[in-house]
C-alpha cells in the first residue's frame, strides 16, 4: 500500500496511509486526508486505486497541483519517492510500513525514498544522489550543446529540429517533439522535427494551456504520460518541447530538468533569431527606400535629358532644319545608353546568372571594351591608351561578366578624368609566380576623397552627383569576387586613380559545384546589342 508523507507545511510530520480500494479526496474539505494549510482549496485533488496502481489528478484547484516539481494538466501515476505539492504543502509517496523520514523546515528529507529503495538506508539516499547529480550532468551537457547551436546561423526551425534530436538521445527512450505555433492566437502549430508529421502524439489542448501558462505541465493522455515544456514569449516565435512516454508514471527529475533547460535555451535562440530577422527585415526596407529613391533620381535625370533632346529633334524636324535635328540626336542616345547601362548593373546587382567560364582572351575584352566606350571619350575628348601584356595566356573566366566589370571601370575613369586633357590607361599584366592576371585602369582625374572611399564600392554611393548611379564599382567587386578575385583601389591621388582588377588565370576561385547555364547559343556581348556608349 502507498501513504502519503507531510514534509513541509502546517501539517508537517503527518502520514497518511491509503487504502487500497477508495479514491482518496485531498484538500481542506477531506476527511481521511486533511490538509490544514490555507493555500490549499478546500476540494483539490484527487487519488484514484486501480489495481495497486494510485492515479492523482487536480481538481482545477485554486493554485494548482504539482508532482515532482510539474504542474499536473491530467492524472498520472503516483509511484514511491515521488513528491506532491499542494499550495504551500509538499508530501512525499511512500510504501505503507516504511520509517517516515525526518523533515526540516525547508522541506528537505532525511533517509530519502528512492524508487527502489527502502527509507533511511544508505542505499536509497546514494541512489537519490546519483539520479540528482545525472540530471544536473545531462542539463548541463544539453544546455552546452543546445547553446552552441544556438549561435550557428541556421532558421528557427532548424534550432528546433537539432533540440529535438538531442533531447531524444538525452531522453530515450522517450519521444520528444518540437511544435512551433504559426499564428498569435495558437490554432495551428508545425513540427519542424517531424516535417512529415503536422502534431505527432500532441494534445493541443494540453500545449496551448502549457504556452498560455508559461510553465510545464502533465498530463496522462491514451494511457501515455505527455510533458509539455513552453518556450518563446508573447509577440514573438512560441512553441513547446512535447515528451510522450509509454507510461503514466509521474515526470522524473531528470525528464523536467532537461526539458526545463531545453525551453530555456529555444527561449533566447528564437528570441536572437527574431531580433535578427527583424533587424534584418528593417535593413532590407531601408535598402529598399534607398534604392528606390536612388534609381528614381537617376531615371529622372536620364529622362529629362531625353526629353530636351526628343524637344529640340521635334522643333527641329518641325522647322525643316536637318543640322539641327542631328544636334539633338546625341542627347538622346547619350541618356538611352545610360539607361541601359543602369539596366545591365541593377540586372548583375540584383541577380546573379550562374557563371560560365571558358578559355578567354582577356586582350581581346579589353581591345572591345575600349572600342565599345571610344565615342563617350571622344566627346570629352580623353585619350584612353591600352598597354597588354603580349605573353598573356588564356584565361579561364566568364566574358560577358568581365566585359561588363571593365566597362564600368573604364567609363568610370572616362568620367573622372579632366575634359581636353585626360587619359586614361588600360594595362595588363600576367604573373605567373602567382598564376594571377592583372588589369590596371588609370586615369588622370582628381583623385578619390577619403570619405568617398571608406564607401566607395557600396551600391549607390558615387561621386559623380546627378552623372552616377553608384552601382558600377559595386557590381564590378561582385563579378571580380564571383571569379574568386578581388577589386580594390591601387592608389589615389591629386594626380588620378588606379583601379586593380586581380583574376585568378585558372579559375581556381570559381566555385566547380555551381550550376551551369545549358550549351545553347553563344552568349551576348553587350556589343551585339549595338549599344555606343556616347
Amino acid at each position: 500500500m502507498l501513504a502519503l508523507v507531510v514534509t513541509r507545511g502546517p501539517d508537517r510530520g503527518r502520514a497518511f496511509a491509503l487504502p487500497e480500494r477508495e479514491p482518496q479526496l485531498l484538500g481542506r474539505s477531506s476527511e481521511a486526508l486533511h490538509i490544514t494549510d490555507a493555500t490549499v482549496s478546500r476540494r483539490h485533488a484527487e487519488l484514484t486505486p486501480d489495481n495497486g496502481v494510485w492515479t492523482l489528478r487536480d481538481l482545477e484547484s485554486r493554485h494548482g497541483t504539482f508532482v515532482n516539481g510539474v504542474r499536473l494538466a491530467g492524472a498520472v501515476e503516483l509511484r514511491p519517492g515521488d513528491r506532491v505539492r499542494l499550495g504551500d504543502t509538499e508530501l512525499l509517496a511512500i510504501r505503507e510500513g516504511e520509517a517516515a523520514p525526518v523533515t526540516h523546515d525547508d522541506g528537505a528529507v532525511e533517509g530519502s525514498i528512492a524508487r527502489s529503495g527502502k527509507a533511511g538506508s544508505g542505499s536509497a539516499d546514494a541512489s537519490d544522489n546519483r539520479t540528482s547529480e545525472d540530471g544536473v550532468r545531462a542539463a548541463d551537457r544539453l544546455s552546452a550543446r543546445l547553446v552552441s547551436l544556438a549561435a550557428e546561423p541556421t532558421d528557427a526551425d532548424m534550432f528546433l529540429a537539432e533540440a529535438v534530436r538531442e533531447l531524444g538521445v538525452t531522453l530515450a527512450p522517450a519521444e520528444v517533439v518540437a511544435l512551433r505555433a504559426i499564428d498569435a492566437r495558437l490554432d495551428e502549430f508545425v513540427a519542424p522535427s517531424h516535417a512529415t508529421i503536422s502534431t505527432p502524439h500532441a494534445p493541443l489542448a494540453l500545449v496551448r494551456a502549457a504556452i498560455d501558462a508559461g510553465e510545464i505541465l502533465a498530463g496522462g493522455v491514451d494511457g501515455a504520460l505527455v510533458v509539455v515544456a513552453p518556450f518563446g514569449a508573447i509577440g514573438r516565435a512560441r512553441g513547446a518541447f512535447v515528451l510522450r512516454r509509454t507510461d503514466r508514471r509521474a515526470p522524473e527529475p531528470i525528464e523536467t530538468m532537461v526539458l526545463s533547460r531545453a525551453a530555456e535555451v529555444a527561449s533566447l535562440a528564437l528570441a536572437a533569431r527574431g531580433e535578427r530577422d527583424a533587424r534584418g527585415t528593417r535593413d532590407r526596407l531601408a535598402l529598399i527606400g534607398e534604392t528606390v529613391a536612388a534609381l528614381s533620381h537617376s531615371i529622372k535625370n536620364m529622362l529629362q535629358g531625353m526629353r530636351f533632346g526628343a524637344d529640340s529633334v521635334d522643333l527641329a524636324l518641325s522647322r525643316g532644319d536637318l543640322p539641327r535635328a542631328q544636334e539633338g540626336w546625341p542627347v538622346l542616345q547619350r541618356n538611352l545608353d545610360r539607361i541601359h547601362a543602369l539596366a545591365l548593373n541593377m540586372l548583375a546587382w540584383a541577380k546573379e546568372r550562374p557563371l560560365e567560364p571558358e578559355e578567354t582572351d582577356a586582350g581581346a575584352i579589353v581591345r572591345e571594351v575600349r572600342e565599345l566606350l571610344a565615342p563617350a571619350a571622344g566627346r570629352r575628348r580623353v585619350g584612353v591608351v591600352l598597354r597588354l601584356d603580349e605573353a598573356l595566356p588564356p584565361i579561364r573566366l566568364d566574358a560577358p561578366a568581365i566585359h561588363q566589370a571593365l566597362t564600368n571601370l573604364v567609363l568610370n575613369a572616362i568620367e573622372a578624368a579632366p575634359e581636353r586633357t585626360g587619359m586614361v590607361e588600360l594595362a595588363t599584366e600576367y604573373r605567373r609566380d602567382s598564376d594571377e592576371l592583372t588589369i590596371l585602369v588609370r586615369d588622370n582625374g582628381p583623385g578619390i576623397s577619403d570619405a568617398v572611399r571608406a564607401h566607395l564600392f557600396e551600391p549607390f554611393v558615387t561621386s559623380k552627383g546627378q552623372r552616377g548611379t553608384g552601382l558600377g564599382l559595386a557590381v564590378a567587386r561582385k563579378i571580380a569576387e564571383r571569379h574568386g578575385g578581388r577589386l580594390d583601389v591601387g592608389e589615389t591621388s591629386r594626380s588620378g586613380t588606379t583601379f586593380v582588377l586581380w583574376l585568378p588565370a585558372g579559375g581556381e576561385g570559381i566555385d566547380p559545384a555551381e550550376t551551369r547555364v545549358p550549351q545553347g547559343p553563344k552568349s551576348m556581348r553587350p556589343e551585339d546589342f549595338r549599344w555606343k556608349f556616347e
